[in-house]
């Protein structure tokens, strides 16, 4: 069965992220010791138990230190979260109106109490439905139950909530949920009360929107308005923030102009507290404001405008005291996944410096300052990479506008295809080690593509297209087929820009059809492979790496689809032309004696693949590493050639080998470790240890949920050990 998972080793190579644009959520335990990775949909890498209070915790750290108003709604909030009352419970109002912050209050007082609390963003379908995926294993949904629904053999939410309905005492928050769609499926509505959203008394489901419209939420939806502030409380918010500015009277009058919406406050009052700030008063900062403020407010223009016309001044500001810079860097801050923590391996400082002279020590103020009057974050916890920067999803719509208005959009757009680009530099689609990496970096890759696509610049869109491919290569290799099939198909809409030859394009559709053949869709990969094979022959040439990559997976897809003779004759093809042109360590190449040395196992022609698994492991072994996954593999299928030449104890021996080596880096329950412990039981049954036999093949059945349809690529592996077992 191990070259039935081989596209996860041989992948989709495009080269060398949503869905979407925010669409993997990656928790990462123990990251030290790298012993559990966990992403989207697929099998956990690793075998400890999830704990569902240590998942998706509310972002407490964006809490102010002294919290205003908004008592009535809150007192409201602790009863319901005490005695849910069966109903899901909306808080709209306008952007900036403090929606988020009295959620994760909600959130924060309710963990205190021994509730179970998740914090779920609502900005994406796809980051969405990865956080409600993660919050259904945690609870004990089983693997198999997962990938059945992932796969589309199941509604996702019906997976989900039956295993809600299990628990009780929990809170699920939905932050930033203004585009509704995001809870679609299928034909079911947000408001039909039988998907994403559902009435319940075991929990309570806190959203956050702008939208207010109840006939779009449902009857069992019961709102609440979150308005602005209270002048009084909106006062005493901008005096926390800054003390020294001014009497209260001055307060309230700036918080007037503000409209009285906390995010302002909170900006204004960042700024003022700020050295980089020229105007140090309440009164001054008032003044200094357009006369129409306030009164734009009172006309009921978008509350975006007051928004951005106050971030604006800020910027404005720290131009005059020349830090031009700062502007340029939220801009191209914008252009990533907003909400999303901006990793800080992408926060390359020689690289910011281009939108300030070359000077990395401008960028480095620059990004003082932007911090300092409010404009950026610094979300609580450690990153993984150190320092990590958040953008208020207002704030980067409001810069992103700018951009389309064609100011600097050039130099912005270059620079954040050039961190992205510095952030996965050197990263391998193949190594686990790598792929937290890639997942943490995905949605903002896919967002940058986004963002170009909407106004391709030259040469931009292309680099950025390839980035994506190989993150989705990643996807791939570790598992994750339905989120790979959802991002090449986002990815390839906003790289509809680009030619029909162009390389960028190509590497996304050859990633396309990876995603397709593991998703059950083996015809429409095979013409995809053949279409894109034809297309790099005609930009690249018959021999370039990349057309042969793609002719490799043609092969591939023929030999699982049991065309071996026609698999065969294309495999070595491509073979004789990589030893040819390319060094021997090629890992293509290795790729592709593997692939033919599986093609003459499923011929029977046993003795002749022995021969070449002993000669290609040596090789992959001096050329890689002893743990590769291509040695893994390639072990695997060695201990397959002894099992049906009759050498029962030497297959046994290279079967607990693999197993040995690839629990370090693949973890138990990746399928080819699963596949591996099938072939194992296998042989442990014609060795006469039955027990044994049965007791690895019940391990394996516990890990995969109990049951395995048949059309599940390890269900062959199953059979033959069943009939051993048998015997």
């Amino acid at each position: 069965m191990d070259a039935g998972l081989l596209l996860t080793l041989i992948g989709t190579a495009a080269g060398v992220i949503a869905v979407i644009p925010a669409f993997l959520q990656l928790r990462r335990h123990n990251s030290e010791k790298a012993t559990k990775v966990e992403v989207a949909d697929g099998d956990a890498v690793g075998s400890a138990a999830l704990d569902p209070r240590t998942i998706l915790r509310p972002p407490v750290g964006r809490l102010p230190k002294v919290f205003r108003d908004r008592e009535t709604v809150r007192r409201r909030l602790r009863q319901i979260v005490r005695r849910p009352d069966g109903k899901a419970h909306l808080l709209y109002g306008l952007g900036g109106s403090g929606k988020t912050a009295i959620a994760i209050k909600t959130a924060q007082e309710a963990a205190d109490r021994g509730r179970m609390v998740w914090w779920v963003s609502g900005v994406s379908s796809s980051e969405f439905v990865t956080s409600m995926v993660h919050i259904a294993r945690a609870l004990g949904a089983r693997e198999s139950e997962i990938q059945e629904v992932l796969a589309g053999r199941g509604k996702t939410p019906d997976l989900v909530w039956k295993y809600l309905e299990q628990q009780e005492k929990w809170l699920l928050v939905i932050d930033n949920l203004d585009d509704i769609r995001v809870l679609d499926v299928a034909d079911t509505r947000a408001r039909d009360g039988n998907g994403w959203l559902r009435p319940t008394r075991k929990g309570v489901v806190l959203v956050t929107s702008r939208l207010g419209d109840l006939s779009q939420w449902g009857t069992f939806t019961r709102a609440h308005e979150i308005g602005p502030l209270d002048p009084r409380d909106a006062a005493l918010m901008l005096r926390d923030l800054a003390p020294s500015s001014g009497s209260y009277e001055e307060a309230e009058t700036l918080a007037g102009r503000l409209g009285f919406l906390p995010l302002a406050l909170h900006h204004v009052g960042s700024l003022l507290s700020s050295p980089f700030s020229p105007e140090r008063t309440f009164a001054a900062y008032s003044s200094s404001l357009k006369s129409g403020l306030a009164a734009l407010m009172k006309r009921g223009e978008d509350d975006r405008d007051v928004l951005a016309r106050t971030w604006e001044r800020s910027l404005d500001m720290l131009t005059a005291q020349g830090r031009s810079q700062a502007r340029q860097i939220l801009r191209t801050l914008s252009c990533f996944a907003p909400s999303i923590p901006i990793p800080g391996v992408m926060l390359d400082n020689a690289i910011l410096a281009d939108l300030s002279g070359g000077d990395a020590e401008a960028a480095v103020e620059g990004m003082r300052a932007l911090k300092s009057v409010g404009l950026i974050d610094i979300p609580e916890g450690p990153s993984a990479d150190g320092l990590a920067i958040q953008v208020h999803p207002l704030i980067a719509e409001a810069n992103r506008l700018h951009l389309d208005e064609g100011q600097d959009t050039l130099r912005v757009t270059g620079v954040s295809v050039a961190l992205v680009l510095r952030a996965v530099e050197g990263l391998k689609m193949e190594d686990p080690l790598d792929w937290p990496r890639w997942f943490e970096i995905l949605p903002h890759a896919m967002s940058v593509l986004e963002q170009i696509g909407r106004r391709p610049a030259s040469g931009y869109l292309r680099e950025a297209a390839k980035c994506v491919a190989r993150a989705a290569s990643a996807l791939v290799y570790a598992g994750h087929y339905t989120t790979a099939l959802d991002v090449t198909r986002a990815a390839l809409s906003h790289a509809s820009g680009l030619g029909e030859l162009d390389p960028g394009l190509l590497d996304l559709r050859h990633e396309l059809a990876g995603a397709l053949y593991f998703t059950g869709n083996a015809a429409d990969a095979e013409r995809e492979y053949r279409a894109v094979a034809e297309a790099r022959s005609k930009t690249f040439g018959e021999e370039h790496p990349q057309t042969l990559i793609s002719l490799f997976q043609v092969a591939y897809v023929l030999a699982m689809t049991e065309r071996l003779d026609e698999a065969e004759k294309v495999a070595r093809r491509v073979l004789e032309i990589r030893v040819r042109v390319l060094e021997p360590g090629d890992y293509y190449t290795l790729v592709t004696r593997y692939i033919l040395d599986y093609i003459f196992f499923r011929q029977g022609k046993i003795e002749k693949c022995r021969q070449r698994c002993v000669t290609l492991l040596d090789d992959v072994r001096q050329f890689l590493s002893a743990d590769h996954f291509l040695a893994v593999t390639t072990q695997h299928l060695l201990a397959r050639v002894l099992l049906e030449q009759g050498e029962l104890r030497e297959a046994e021996a290279e079967l607990r080998a693999v197993l040995n080596t690839g629990r370090g880096t693949l973890g138990d329950r990746h399928p080819e470790m699963l596949s591996t412990r099938l072939t194992l039981a296998r042989t442990l049954a014609l060795t006469g240890r039955k027990r044994d036999a049965r007791a690895e093949l019940d391990r394996v059945l516990t890990m995969m949920g109990g049951s395995v349809a048949e059309a599940h690529p390890l269900f062959e592996d199953f059979r033959l050990a069943g009939d051993a077992l048998e015997r």
